[in-house]
């Protein structure tokens, strides 16, 4: 009788794992239907968006969600043409918990609100007028980024006709960025005073869709990022667009 009781008391044990497992399962599957229709609500056309809380449904409780990034890739922007833009809300905290499950969150707390612009060769180079920029960190380090930085960058400057190399300084002082030859690797003979002026350049950030100037600058994945922080403020209904107004439209010339 024993080995025929064990057997019944194995088999039920085993039942209500494969009822949990399914119960799990049921409810990760509501978990992201819920979670993917906040998403398509708040997305605005043509950008991707990820809101991130696990599970999501308990922010419907809590009125906590972790983290909503809005993205658009290959959008047009003013000067450099084209580049990834995006902007990241943390930590935002509903009034009303139930708003979660809806995407009522405009007017929630957040701790922070970034917005970012990235620009790969491509953009940053319509800036330079190169077309074959290539860029890069100088040490094999992790990039550092906030009010100055360095990168390595290759390409043909305007008027030669060969690759140069150099390092450069990245600057942002009162929203303007600022970039300096600091060192050349690999100038063609006789370009020296070429190069040297075409890896120069100061730009207001505030031409950029960024709503303000910039306040961090750095190199990552081979692209320039350029960033704006709001802390401790309320989102806003033009914070779902990752594409924001440029605040001015002046931009320095070289110096």
């Amino acid at each position: 009788m024993a080995p025929k009781a064990t057997w019944r008391k194995e088999g039920a044990v085993r039942r209500k794992i494969v009822v949990a497992a399914a119960l799990v399962a049921a409810l990760g599957l509501g978990d992201t239907a819920f979670a993917s229709h906040v998403e398509r609500t708040l997305a605005p056309p043509g950008a991707e968006i990820n809101v991130t809380a696990a599970p999501f449904v308990l922010s419907g409780v809590t009125g906590r969600i972790p983290r909503v990034t809005v993205r658009r890739t290959d959008a047009d922007i003013p000067g450099p043409g084209v580049g990834t833009v995006s902007v990241e809300m943390f930590n935002l905290k509903l009034e009303t918990p139930a708003d979660a499950l809806s995407g009522e969150i405009v007017g929630a707390d957040a701790r922070l609100v970034r917005r970012t612009i990235r620009l790969d060769g491509v953009g940053f180079g319509n800036l330079l007028g190169i077309t074959d920029l290539d860029m890069a960190n100088p040490y094999d380090i992790s990039p550092s980024g906030g009010v100055a930085s360095e990168a390595r960058l290759t390409g043909t400057v305007p008027g030669t006709s060969d690759p140069a190399t150099a390092i450069v300084t990245l600057r942002l002082v009162d929203g303007i960025f600022h970039m300096r030859p600091s060192q050349l690797i690999q100038v063609p003979s006789g370009t020296e005073r070429e190069v040297l002026e075409g890896f120069t350049l100061d730009l207001d950030t505030r031409s950029l869709p960024l709503g303000g100037p910039a306040d961090l600058v750095q190199l990552t994945g081979g692209s320039l990022e350029f960033g704006r922080d709001r802390v401790n403020t309320a989102i806003q209904a033009v914070d779902l667009e990752p594409l924001a107004k440029a605040s001015t439209l002046e931009r320095h010339d070289r110096q």
